[in-house]
């Protein structure tokens, strides 16, 4: 692919951690509307009580008064008083372990002790009697725990609230069991208290935690399915890359298997031409009968010297077209011969003069044929530079040396520079400037290099180019 399979994964990996944040987040958020939501709707039925004991109970108890059935002074918090009431039924469902909520009432100054705020309830009971707000709600923090918090105003709705909250009207019973009632200083309709809820943070994140798994697994599968999805594609792209440059090198082979069958027909041409001659002289001795046992055992030990030297140049070009399936030791001194070897009747033919220099005979572990290869392909670009420039002084200089401990083959030539302008194309597929090329040798090169985990560059000279692989 353009771009490497494991930065994709690793991007994609981030978007997942991003993404689930922020899903955990929306979760989160919807998890403290909700609490809002119930905390608001809890605090309403708690204020419905308030007015029932306002509006039902009390008139009632009055009434019952007037018709002299109950005493005149009579007074219990469990009749009369709402927040009594309230507080009681909250403890009730305290009691049953149904509610994970904390409720109190605050007031400014009130009859029971349990009542008074502390610094923050304060200003929020002061901040919801000035009327800037009609309920308050935020995440708070309370003994090292996380808690959200809700408030809602109680107003003073009726009359009846203002006759019980003063000394001169308040029954006998209430003076006797609280002594001191505080004077109200409202009116009807005025904020008198509040009620608070306190809902941990945890429980309510807990109470949502099935949704957010099953979100969040959906959202891990979609991932994993897409991440298998681009794996597929990225396989496949990597299939077709390898058939391509399956078929590139056969290409490229093709190409240099016509250049060895030229360079075998070179180098077959003098012991060939060894071997004629022998069998005239042969043929001249026979027919003058002067052909001996020993003149003939010669002739036939230079007729076999030649053979063999046919043979081993057979051998040479048939080690380097067998691909090579497991890596080996080599050293650099035997690829760099043995291409010089390979190439010894061209370089001849176009008189080109390919000197080595062996600085450390460095070894490796690979494939020797495809760095053979390499120098050959290098060099083959060089012979055609010389017959496209007409430079009669053709000179290949092949370096062996370590550099900081880093083997180093450089191949330089002095068939001209490079243009600038293409310098850093010409390892791109196809791309070549002769019309007899097919754009594959250096291309090849590179790719070769590159899977023997070395690298090839090409710098400009004065008068030529170097050629630079790195081990």
């Amino acid at each position: 692919m353009k771009y490497n399979f494991k930065v994709i994964i690793a991007f994609f990996v981030l978007l997942y951690a991003v993404i689930t944040l922020l899903f955990f987040n929306f979760y989160r958020e919807l998890a403290m509307k909700d609490a809002r939501q119930e905390g608001i709707y809890i605090l309403d039925t708690m204020n419905a009580i308030r007015d029932y004991v306002s509006t039902v109970q009390r008139p009632l108890i009055e009434e019952l008064k007037a018709k002299k059935m109950l005493v005149e002074d009579f007074f219990d918090p469990r009749l009369l008083s709402s927040s009594y009431i309230t507080r009681e039924i909250y403890n009730i469902q305290l009691a049953r372990n149904t509610i994970n909520y904390r409720y109190k009432l605050v007031a400014t100054n009130p009859l029971n002790p349990d009542h008074v705020g502390n610094t923050f309830e304060n200003e929020i009971l002061e901040t919801l009697k000035e009327g800037t707000t009609k309920e308050f709600s935020s995440i708070i923090k309370e003994d090292n725990k996380a808690y959200f918090f809700v408030g809602l105003p109680i107003r003073n709705s009726q009359e009846s609230c203002l006759q019980c909250h003063t000394t001169t009207n308040a029954p006998k019973a209430m003076m006797d069991q609280y002594h001191h009632i505080p004077t109200f200083e409202s009116k009807v309709g005025d904020v008198i208290a509040m009620l608070s809820l306190k809902i941990p943070v945890y429980s309510i994140l807990t109470y949502h935690i099935k949704e957010f798994v099953v979100g969040g697994s959906v959202m891990f599968i979609v991932f994993v399915i897409f991440i298998l999805f681009i794996y597929k594609i990225y396989k496949n792209d990597l299939r077709l890359k390898e058939n391509t440059n399956m078929l590139m090198m056969s290409q490229n082979r093709l190409a240099s298997m016509g250049e060895m069958i030229g360079n075998i027909s070179h180098q077959w041409r003098q012991p060939l031409a060894q071997i004629g001659a022998i069998l005239i002289n042969l043929e001249l001795h026979s027919d003058r009968d002067k052909l001996t046992k020993e003149k003939l055992t010669q002739k036939i030990a230079e007729a076999n010297e030649q053979l063999a030297f046919m043979s081993h140049t057979i051998d040479d070009f048939k080690n380097f077209f067998v691909p090579n399936t497991t890596k080996k030791e080599f050293s650099a001194q035997e690829v760099i011969h043995q291409s010089k070897k390979l190439l010894s009747a061209s370089l001849e033919k176009y008189v080109i003069d390919v000197s080595i220099d062996i600085q450390d005979n460095f070894t490796r572990a690979g494939h020797a044929n495809e760095i053979v290869q390499v120098l050959i392909n290098i060099m083959n670009n060089a012979k055609e530079a010389f017959l496209t420039h007409n430079i009669n002084d053709r000179h290949i200089k092949i370096t062996a040396f370590l550099e900081n401990g880093i083997p180093v083959i450089t191949i330089e030539n002095n068939a001209g520079c490079i243009d600038e302008k293409i310098i850093a194309k010409i390892f791109d597929p196809y791309f070549t400037t002769k019309e007899s090329s097919s754009g594959l040798g250096l291309y090849m090169s590179k790719m070769i290099i590159e899977k023997n985990n070395a690298m090839l560059s090409v710098k400009n000279l004065k008068n030529g180019v170097i050629f630079t692989i790195i081990f």
